[in-house]
């Protein structure tokens, strides 16, 4: 029946069926009205005929137009359909939802009723998050599925889900524009690029922050195409970032790693926003730790490369049959091998999967020597031999040198956990380690340990090329401070004092200028609350001993604080914060360095404001750089159709909606990154406009 007054209904016959629960209401003389239909309903009539030209539904009000002539069908229809008419509402049972909450282990109980909208978006959502392409809703099993599951659901079309990810991208963004907005905390930055199985060059651009609550956030902010990877352009698609997301004035760091085409953009970046920046961008630059990790062992490798090359070749002979595989087993089942697994072989060029093959083969060990007596080819095919004796011990220590460096980089990669304070930890304990292998009996690890350090000396030699960040997160830690550096510098230089008194010095004074450029800002923003704490205080006890009308007694009390305000020090928040004790230092313990600020806040309130950006700093560019491994799902050889707009889409939302709360998986993340760097790293090509963001997809 239609809402409009005007329209009329289609002739049809009337039903004589009645209900218990209608209103009834007495029939008028000469109404030709007998369907029970009518009782339901009142009529409003024309004032001049006297005719029926509207109804309205005595349960949910709803207007319909009415005309006896018409008969009643469309009465008929709309109780059907009202939702507020007994008999429906008594039909419809209500069906509970358990399920848990994405953003907690909670389990929630609730009503549910269908929502097509809500599923649209759900299948949407699992699209982006599960990787799946939008050609999924074509797919036999899937529809099959979804008619069995949810049978009212109309499936749309892989267009309408393209659409629908755009939505949820866009409603997305404004979230995280507005939590970022509303930020008292500055933002620092990873970036890196990447170049597609589409020869298109990409940047990832990351935020790292810590919110009001003292909670770490890490959100990918852009997935932007760019022209070519010089650095000049990075700065300029960076730059036209920064004022996308308008943070141009929270900006902290940049982390970055060591190729030459980013110290440029780093420039750039620095020449246009330095009246922005803190200490105008003295501290901006962070080089990423991993990188230079994986640089110190590429190095220190080519040392012991004839012991790797010939373990690597007797993994490679026992992997190139089916046959050679099962003699291999039978071997180790025959030296009683307790490992249940199997050799595994590395990519050369791929240092932590040269670790990997090391520390599994080191467990079979004995089956490879008596494989070599069980298989004759086995010492025949190799052209440099089977492993020796010394190969075996080389392996060992390579073994343990490469964990250490393996163990480093999975600490300095965390974006769930604060990383700036443990970089000087981990560069400690790696130098101790390079010293220790500098004076080794062995001539391959001592070559190997000069190699390293040589390169460890290039990066960490000069305190100058380090950012002194890094030593001021160390500081900020309650469990070591400005003691702690002190003390581990003059381990490092014995027998030199004067150079230590040097570094702490300088150390001391950039602190204090970072103390006094944000005391100036909070103090402007007027958020200085007894900041400074007087240690000789007179005022309150000569304001009541001299409370005596006396002017002779008012004199004397007002020379006497004269001559004492020359001994009178006030301290600063810093200076009370350094010579306070230490907080306790429990060795395997993990120390919630977010926490301790968090309940320190109201006491230094200008150091917690500082400490607040400089533990956002990440360390590692592994945030952007693990945005390549989903990006290269999906944009695989089967979908290598998606447009740019719409991958930045699929990436940064991805993001977003899990809100990096899984944790990266640094081994998929090193041969990813290493993989999509010698394999898919083309030449420089023009940007093609891709109008189509779903393809064949």
């Amino acid at each position: 029946m239609s809402n409009t007054d005007n329209s009329s209904v289609p002739m049809d016959d009337e039903s004589e069926v009645g209900n218990e629960n209608a209103t009834t209401k007495s029939t008028k003389v000469g109404d030709k009205r007998k369907s029970e239909y009518w009782n339901h309903f009142w009529d409003f009539r024309d004032p001049v005929t006297k005719k029926i030209v509207q109804v309205k539904c005595k349960y949910c009000e709803k207007m319909l137009t009415g005309n006896t002539n018409n008969g009643t069908s469309s009465l008929k229809k709309h109780l059907g359909a009202c939702s507020k008419y007994p008999p429906n509402v008594d039909k419809k049972q209500k069906l509970i939802s358990v399920y848990k909450s994405p953003e907690s282990d909670a389990t929630i109980v609730s009503n549910w009723k269908f929502d097509e909208t809500a599923c649209r978006l759900g299948l949407a959502r699992m699209v982006i998050v599960d990787e799946q392409p939008f050609s999924i809703v074509e797919r036999e099993g899937f529809r099959y599925f979804c008619s069995v599951a949810v049978p009212q659901f109309h499936i749309p079309s892989r267009f309408t889900v393209a659409r629908d990810v755009k939505n949820i991208f866009v409603c997305e963004s404004g979230k995280l524009k507005k939590l970022i907005g509303c930020l008292k905390s500055r933002v620092s930055l990873t970036t890196d690029c990447w170049t597609s199985i589409q020869n298109f060059n990409y940047l990832c651009l990351t935020a790292h922050f810590i919110d009001d609550n003292w909670k770490l956030h890490k959100r990918i902010l852009n997935f932007q195409l760019m022209d070519s990877h010089k650095g000049k352009e990075i700065g300029k698609v960076v730059e036209a970032c920064i004022l996308k997301w308008e943070i141009e004035d929270r900006l902290f760091s940049l982390t970055v790693d060591n190729a030459s085409s980013n110290d440029v953009a780093v420039g750039y970046l620095k020449t246009h926003f330095h009246d922005k920046l803190v200490l105008e961008g003295s501290f901006f630059h962070m080089r990423c730790a991993c990188h230079v990790l994986n640089l110190i062992v590429k190095d220190g490798l080519s040392s012991v490369k004839s012991s790797i090359a010939r373990i690597r070749a007797a993994v490679r002979y026992v992997r190139s049959s089916p046959s050679r595989a099962k003699l291999f087993a039978h071997s180790s089942m025959l030296v009683k091998v307790s490992c249940k697994g199997s050799v595994c072989l590395d990519v050369a060029t791929r240092w932590n999967s040269t670790f990997l093959m090391l520390e599994t083969a080191l467990k079979f060990e004995k089956a490879f020597n008596r494989f070599a007596e069980d298989d004759p080819d086995f010492s025949r095919e190799l052209k440099d031999g089977v492993p020796t004796q010394e190969d075996w011990v080389n392996a060992k220590v390579l073994s343990l040198c490469l964990k250490l460096f393996y163990e480093s980089t999975k600490k300095m990669s965390g974006s769930l956990y604060v990383t700036t304070n443990l970089y000087f930890h981990e560069v400690l304990e790696v130098l101790s380690c390079l010293i220790e292998w500098e004076n080794s009996t062995n001539m391959d690890i001592r070559i190997m340990g000069r190699q390293m350090r040589e390169k460890f000396d290039k990066y960490y030699g000069d305190l100058g090329k380090t950012n002194i960040m890094m030593l001021v997160a160390v500081v900020l830690d309650p469990r070591y401070k400005l003691r702690f550096l002190k003390y581990s510098f003059k381990k490092l230089y014995p027998n030199n004092f004067a150079k230590v008194d040097v570094i702490c010095d300088n150390l001391y004074d950039n602190v204090q200028k970072l103390f006094n450029h944000y005391d100036a800002i909070i103090a402007s923003s007027s958020f200085k609350n007894n900041r400074n704490i007087n240690v000789a205080n007179v005022d309150n006890g000569s304001e009541n001993l001299s409370s005596s009308n006396s002017e002779q007694m008012k004199k004397f009390y007002d020379d006497f604080d004269e001559e004492e305000s020359d001994f009178i020090v006030e301290k600063s928040e810093l200076d009370y914060y350094l010579e306070e004790a230490r907080e306790r230092r429990v060795e395997g313990e993990m120390f919630d360095i977010l926490g301790w600020w968090k309940e320190k806040s109201d006491k230094y309130k200008v150091l917690s404001t500082l400490a607040k950006d400089i533990l956002a700093i990440p360390i590692s560019t592994v945030s952007s750089e693990s945005a390549f491994s989903t990006s290269g799902r999906i944009l695989d050889q089967f979908r290598s159709s998606l447009g740019p707009n719409m991958v930045e889409a699929l990436v940064c939302t991805q993001d977003w909606l899990r809100a990096s709360n899984v944790c990266i998986d640094i081994e998929r993340f090193l041969e990813d990154v290493q993989k999509y760097e010698e394999e898919l790293d083309g030449s420089d090509t023009g940007i093609t406009q891709v109008n189509e963001f779903v393809g064949n997809n």
